[in-house]
């Protein structure tokens, strides 16, 4: 008997990114404008920009490639953003790409998620897909230390 993964794969990448999601919406919390997009670590980068840089990453990868929303990435400009967002728009941007990512990846068939994604490096579509999860869990992850640091230092360094 041959079962269609297609959903239950679609399902976990969904409810993935989700979860993220919300993480770094518990993170930047608590977190003041200034320590959002404070540098505790030099060179590096704040959370605020690494929000920036998951935001254009979903937008471009899976928005503009996959769902054709005409998303045109300024991948500099997430690393080196002088005028900061205000928070809520900030994470406003990020739920609005993870409700494309939602959106896209609910629409695609098991044949193109099997099929060369139209960045021909990254592989199939699904292999993308994994990759922009674990790349946002990545940035999570480097955001949870940042936070304390920003925390600990008053937002110092911006």
């Amino acid at each position: 008997m041959a079962t269609d993964l297609g959903p239950l794969v679609r399902t976990a990448l969904i409810e993935e990114l989700e979860q993220l999601r919300d993480a770094v919406h518990e993170l930047a919390g608590p977190l003041s404008e200034h320590e959002l997009w404070s540098k505790p670590v030099q060179p590096g980068n704040s959370v605020g920009h690494l929000i920036l840089h998951l935001t254009g990453n979903l937008n471009h990868y899976v928005g503009a490639q996959l769902g054709g929303t005409g998303y045109v990435r300024d991948r500099e400009r997430e690393f080196r953003e002088e005028q900061p967002l205000a928070k809520a728009a900030l994470l406003g941007n990020l739920d609005a790409a993870v409700t494309i990512f939602r959106r896209v990846v609910e629409g695609l068939s098991a044949q193109r998620l099997a099929a060369e994604h139209p960045h021909a490096a990254s592989g199939s579509a699904l292999k993308t897909l994994v990759h922009v999860v674990a790349h946002f869990a990545l940035h999570r992850g480097q955001m949870t230390y940042l936070a304390r640091l920003a925390k600990q230092a008053g937002g110092a360094h911006l």
